[in-house]
């Protein structure tokens, strides 16, 4: 199903138990790479996860897995694991419009997921920027068998952090520096899915793809796409018993500096601190998840999907 963790080893779980504006976007570059911001070229905030961590407050929903540092093969035969997931990339919506058909596939390498697709939504595109949608020539890549790394390290102030299971690209919570990298969404520049164009036509979301979850509200580990470090992105509702007779909303740990956005203070992430215990959520806005391994979570509020990397990325690049 699509992104209900198509990966169908969650309920065997439960039945287990607990053990078991414009928008410059400057990351925009030229289709050789050229002035492309890589993942890894990254201007991190004051608060963006950078420190020599390995355990944070309230990392898992009760006690971590044997092997926590890994996130495990999802499958329904554990003889054989497949490329489980290349089986939450697919085109579901409708895209309306003039534009091509919206396309996705991803496979497997030993070691990668490889993602390709053409970069046009597979939703009813709405022009929110002075930049018309393009087609594009998308090739992600991260890895197959992510761990955590002894690091935090920042995702990038610009360009691509991650992908979504539609093969659109997941921006971080800013726009550039020559915009002030403000925060986007609370300056409400974004469309109903939380995304717009760049220069070059390039779609992205900066924030939680609402429409992506649009008739699945509610359902828990709801797969939205992968950060380039190998991790998911997960919808924020979490099981709160192995049985998962209730489920809950997670938020997270950071706060604006002021009561209002922009009164003296503009740029995202310095508008912006975590605050430790705030949530279960780290600052990298994510958790160990019991049973089967770390993930970060799409919140309602700052940074809405990632707050830093927790794995080791692979360099991804943006270009027209």
């Amino acid at each position: 199903m699509r992104g209900e963790f198509g990966w169908r080893v969650i309920a065997l779980l439960f039945a287990l138990g607990p053990s078991a504006a414009c928008d410059s976007d400057a990351a925009v570059g030229t289709s050789d790479g050229t002035d492309a911001v890589a993942a890894t070229d990254t201007v991190p905030g004051p608060d963006a996860g950078v420190e020599a961590e390995t355990t944070q407050p309230g990392e898992t929903t009760s006690a971590p897995p044997d092997d926590a540092t890994t996130w495990p093969e999802h499958t329904d035969d554990p003889a054989d694991p497949g490329c489980v997931q290349a089986e939450d990339f697919v085109i579901a919506g409708s895209p309306g419009g003039t534009y091509a058909a919206p396309f996705v596939t991803a496979t497997c390498t030993d070691d990668e997921v490889v993602v390709s697709a053409n970069g046009i939504p597979d939703f009813t595109f709405t022009q929110v920027t002075p930049n018309r949608l393009t087609a594009q020539n998308h090739t992600w890549r991260f890895p197959r068998h992510p761990a955590i790394a002894a690091t935090p390290s920042a995702i990038p102030l610009v360009g691509a952090a991650a992908v979504a299971i539609d093969g659109l690209p997941i921006f971080g919570p800013t726009e550039a520096p020559r915009d002030g990298s403000r925060d986007p969404f609370l300056d409400e520049i974004l469309d109903f899915c939380n995304g717009h164009t760049a220069p070059g036509g390039v779609y992205h979301f900066h924030a939680r793809p609402e429409c992506l979850i649009a008739g699945r509200e509610g359902t828990p580990y709801l797969v939205l796409g992968y950060a380039f470090d190998g991790f998911p992105i997960l919808g924020p509702w979490v099981c709160d018993d192995a049985a998962c007779t209730s489920v809950r909303e997670v938020q997270s740990g950071w706060e604006q500096v002021e009561a209002s956005y922009g009164a003296t203070i503009e740029a995202a992430w310095d508008a912006h601190r975590y605050v430790e215990g705030r949530s279960e959520l780290d600052r990298c806005n994510g958790m160990l998840v019991d049973g089967l391994g770390y993930a970060y979570f799409a919140t309602d509020t700052f940074p809405y999907l990632m707050g830093c990397y927790r794995g080791t990325p692979t360099a991804n690049r943006v270009g027209p």
